[in-house]
């Protein structure tokens, strides 16, 4: 998706900025983490055959009994409650035709013990695990889990098609323990509907000896026979795992000591898109901090919207092209660093990772001013104002004129709703901000964000005490009115 940002209404919202208290900063993550191992083989007829063993340490303060895993694949599922594709998208995303997928628990243990499998959820979509016993603080249990997955044909997260298998949110992964509470939201449609803590990943995928696999992490070694080949990948410190396997060609080159890796499947510039995804890496690690993994990887696959990120690894939608594509190559950067680094609650504050990639990618061109590109930092901001102000009086002549951003993700009413309060408001926003209290400080309270909060969970206070911290001054209020709807750029 394209947005634009703004440069105006400061002083509007400035003098609402009351005494509120600074914001407090998120404490570091936790030093142990939990370790996924994952042996999966694909089967030509894209059926996935998995064990997931989840060395799971207990970081909250409570001890726990029981553990819940989410089971997305579930949500495509025939009769599924929520749907993972809006309902004006589903020809797009289906051009041959529904298709459903199947998933299929064989075996759950703990601690190398059986027990019973018990699916639950509002759609399914948890696998509750008996503990049979307290999991006190910073104490670890071994959970594995067998399963097999039809996978559906789709342009979407987790689907193949011709071209490429997209095998992203496809194993059981622990949900992230809040409030006193394991939060289990559904696979829903708008948004992206996915909230984890970062872990260790050591993965053996094997599949048919044509595909190329791209992954979230590093190829440590590859074993090939007559039929398959099998790809062993390690990933430290990573918030998810994904994957992505398909009749590829593959550039390489660095940013720095980052390995970027793009693989395509027909570009008529792939050194174009490879460079854009470089220049990315080193612009964003100049600007805010160094990139977190060693590799990065750019991947061309079908997909229903413009891109998708996961750590070290963004998918590109093949229905893209020249600069709009390069555009998505950026904003799926930035997320490297806002929600695979810094991680948030994407369902509960949507705005958070988005509006922030959002107005990095502006941020991108601002500082790549004479690299060739179309668009422009004053060009993206300018469109951003302009449709969004549209969209605000078109939501006031239909007397619908709720701006708020503290909505969660399935509080919108449309999809194009959550893209204007979450990226394009999101940015907008943040432009206020940097116009407030100056570029040098803005940039520096990034900066803080991302070195506060790496590898840990964000939440709007973390990056409102970074941005209070670097100008000393109190910017809740100014926060708050874009958050609460108080600002209207139509009146």
């Amino acid at each position: 998706m394209n947005k634009k940002p703004i440069a105006i209404i400061s002083a509007t919202v400035i003098a609402a900025v009351a005494a509120f208290g600074s914001a407090a900063c998120s404490a570091k993550p936790k030093e142990e983490l939990t370790v996924y191992g994952i042996e999966a083989a694909l089967s030509s007829d894209y059926t996935l055959t998995a064990s997931v063993t989840c060395d799971y340490v207990n970081n909250t303060e409570v001890p726990q009994d029981e553990l819940w895993f989410h089971l997305y694949p579930n949500a495509f599922r025939e009769g599924a409650k929520f749907s993972p594709v809006p309902s004006d998208r589903i020809t797009a995303a289906y051009p041959d035709g529904r298709s459903y997928s199947t998933l299929d628990i064989t075996s759950v243990s703990v601690n190398g013990t059986d027990v019973d499998i018990s699916v639950t959820g509002s759609d399914e979509n948890i696998l509750a695990v008996d503990l049979g016993g307290k999991l006190e603080p910073l104490d670890r249990t071994v959970v594995k889990i067998d399963y097999s997955v039809k996978i559906p044909k789709v342009r979407h997260r987790f689907g193949y098609n011709d071209n490429s298998v997209n095998l992203a949110n496809f194993y059981p992964i622990a949900c992230v323990y809040r409030d006193g509470a394991f939060v289990a939201d559904p696979y829903y449609s708008t948004g992206d509907p996915f909230f984890s803590e970062v872990a260790d990943y050591n993965v053996k995928l094997t599949a048919p000896k044509e595909l190329t696999g791209a992954f979230t992490g590093s190829v440590k070694s590859t074993e090939t026979n007559e039929e398959t080949v099998t790809y062993s990948v390690e990933a430290k410190s990573v918030r998810d795992f994904a994957a992505v396997l398909g009749k590829y060609e593959k550039m390489s080159g660095r940013a720095g000591d980052v390995v970027v890796n793009y693989y395509y499947h027909h570009d008529s510039q792939p050194e174009r898109a490879l460079n854009t995804a470089i220049l990315a890496v080193k612009t964003f690690g100049g600007l805010f901090g160094t990139y977190a993994y060693p590799e990065y990887n750019v991947v061309q696959t079908a997909f229903l919207q413009g891109g998708m990120e996961y750590p070290a690894l963004s998918m590109i939608s093949d229905a893209y092209s020249g600069d709009a594509y390069d555009d998505v190559i950026v904003h799926e950067t930035a997320h490297q660093w806002w929600y695979s680094a810094v991680g948030n609650d994407q369902v509960k504050y949507p705005w958070l990772d988005e509006g922030l990639a959002e107005y990095t990618t502006m941020m991108f061109y601002e500082n790549n001013a004479n690299a060739g590109y179309k668009y422009t930092f004053n060009g993206k901001r300018a469109d951003a104002l302009s449709a969004y102000t549209l969209f605000c009086e078109t939501f006031k002549s239909s007397g619908d004129d709720d701006t708020s951003m503290t909505r969660a993700s399935y509080e919108y009413g449309s999809e194009l709703e959550y893209s204007y309060m979450s990226y394009v408001k999101g940015a907008l926003m943040l432009d206020d901000v940097r116009n407030s209290i100056g570029s040098e400080a803005f940039l520096n309270g990034l900066k803080k964000y991302y070195s506060d909060n790496m590898h840990g969970v964000a939440e709007p206070q973390d990056l409102i005490g970074a941005m209070e911290k670097s100008s000393r001054r109190e910017l809740a209020a100014l926060f708050d009115c874009w958050l609460d709807g108080s600002v209207k750029l139509y009146a």
